[in-house]
């Protein structure tokens, strides 16, 4: 009897599981995507989106924009890659508790080396992909409400300039809609 309660449980949550996912995936199909070239590079994004060139010093700056909301940016030209906001791992109680509450974030581990290696504290997980046969770094957060969805190219251009989109939008919609987007992107030499 309790075997099949378990099964019972087991099978339903997996029919809720594919439930959600066809009802996530059938939300973008209908939308059409308009191509949008920022100099050598581009990139379809859904109609109802707007694209609008932002003040900028050293690069092109971008904001993606639906309505008055604005999802995220684009941004081209010389700047970092993605970083993730300053912390610091320690396994000194006494340090942990002298930080903790400032604005420098402070984690206390065990094991400081091996999880600051393996990114424990990070707000994002971070993974390679080619795009177009263009290497990439891609960004998902690892919480619903926490982090940004994005992707970095480090040289699109002769110049070595880079190319990154970042979405701070973090609704399972954007989420799913933006890795088709980052597929979309056509770097032209």
């Amino acid at each position: 009897m309790k075997y099949k309660n378990l099964q019972v449980k087991v099978e339903y949550n997996f029919l809720l599981l594919v439930c959600l996912l066809v009802i996530l995936s059938s939300c973008c199909k209908n939308q059409k995507f308009i191509k949008h070239e920022i100099d050598n590079v581009l990139i379809s994004l859904p109609e109802s989106f707007v694209i609008k060139k932002e003040p900028a010093e050293d690069s092109q700056v971008f904001s993606i924009n639906v309505g008055d909301k604005c999802l995220g940016y684009i941004c081209y030209g010389d700047y970092k890659a993605f970083e993730e906001n300053s912390f610091f791992i320690t396994d000194d109680k006494d340090l942990y508790e002298k930080y903790k509450s400032r604005e420098l974030k402070a984690y206390f581990s065990k094991n400081p080396e091996t999880d600051s290696k393996n990114g424990i504290f990070n707000d994002n997980y971070y993974y390679y992909d080619t795009i177009n046969k263009h290497r990439a770094q891609i960004m998902l957060p690892k919480k619903a409400n926490k982090g940004s969805i994005g992707i970095h190219f480090d040289s699109v251009d002769i110049h070595k300039n880079k190319m990154a989109i970042i979405v701070t939008d973090l609704s399972e919609e954007n989420k799913e809609l933006f890795l088709k987007v980052f597929k979309t992107i056509k770097i032209n030499p």
